[in-house]
């Protein structure tokens, strides 16, 4: 899966006019390319028909205004943190080199570049996992990542649905494998960007309405099934499956039996700011209303009763079937 994500993103950035990976410094401009491309589009089309036809809630098949302010936060988000990366990917391995050249470990000369990536991917994919599990049991972090569970219709936007200041702290995990261990890599914005990309696009797979556990490579790999099961807002499901790439949750024993429930998500909050119609204004009202839900401390308190960090991290009794 995450190999057919990157063949996929390989061909958008270099199938494209000017290299997307040549040209992300220049921000947004550098990402009109990959939205319109083909690989892009079929991608889209791809999960878009999967959802139609093996829906996990088949009361939420098909685009909901929700859907579409989700693929908002894509177009907006997405660019930016990615040009942020790019622009401070050179920076920051000079400060690690100049200032704490102690933990820079160097093995660029030993290893061939997709090695590079696939490990620096893997081992960034571990840290998301532990700062994962600190945002659902951190109230200061739990206030922000609030706004990604706040999804009822999940979709293959939703992957995007976060807050900038959970988004930024996301990115900048992802990568800092890459500063201390590849530092040649990390500076290789073309390869940077196939691997921010790839990582993506398989997040994205998990978040969508998809009725599909992927057999038996869900030992391997986050699925749609197991990562609703996170979003769940069921209390037996709570506290389980923090991972986002790989399972990392098998091997901490944070893996939520369950391979079969396709449970309704959200938070426990009826006033929280969503769109209910196709409207631009509803659609900026809603967003600007996310953006600043995480210091709203009453409507933080409201969403927070029952929800998963507030439990203690009980065990799981269901026992998994095949």
């Amino acid at each position: 899966m995450m190999m057919f994500f990157a063949v996929i993103s390989f061909m958008a950035v270099t199938g494209q006019p000017g290299a997307l990976g040549q040209e992300l410094n220049q921000g947004f401009g550098a990402w009109l390319p990959f939205f319109v491309s083909v690989q892009f589009i079929f991608l889209l089309a791809v999960i878009f028909v999967l959802e139609y036809i093996i829906p996990a809630r088949p009361e939420q098949r098909g685009l909901s205004p929700s859907t579409v302010y989700d693929s908002l936060y894509l177009i907006v988000q997405l660019p930016t943190l990615s040009a942020v990366i790019a622009v401070l990917s050179a920076p920051v391995s000079r400060f690690l080199e100049a200032n704490a050249g102690w933990l820079v470990v160097d093995a660029t000369d030993v290893l061939p570049i997709w090695l590079m990536g696939i490990l620096s991917l893997a081992i960034a994919d571990l840290l998301t996992w532990a700062v994962h599990l600190l945002k659902h049991k951190v109230p200061l972090f739990w206030r922000f990542h609030m706004i990604h569970h706040s999804q009822p219709r999940m979709n293959m936007f939703t992957a995007n649905r976060t807050h900038p200041v959970d988004a930024f702290i996301d990115a900048i995990i992802k990568f800092l494998p890459a500063f201390i261990l590849f530092p040649s890599f990390a500076q290789h914005v073309g390869a940077v960007f196939i691997v921010f990309i790839s990582a993506s696009w398989t997040e994205r797979f998990q978040h969508t309405n998809i009725k599909t556990n992927l057999g038996p490579l869900r030992w391997i790999l986050v699925t749609p099934q197991s990562h609703r099961i996170h979003h769940s807002t069921e209390p037996e499901h709570w506290n389980s499956n923090y991972s986002a790439i790989f399972a990392w949750d098998r091997v901490f024993g944070t893996q939520h039996p369950d391979v079969t429930s396709y449970p309704t998500t959200g938070i426990n909050d009826p006033y929280f700011p969503e769109p209910t119609r196709y409207s631009l204004s509803e659609f900026a009202k809603s967003y600007v209303g996310q953006l600043l839900f995480p210091f709203d401390s009453a409507a933080v308190g409201r969403a927070s009763v029952g929800s998963p960090n507030e439990r203690s991290a009980s065990k799981p009794t269901v026992t998994e079937s095949s």
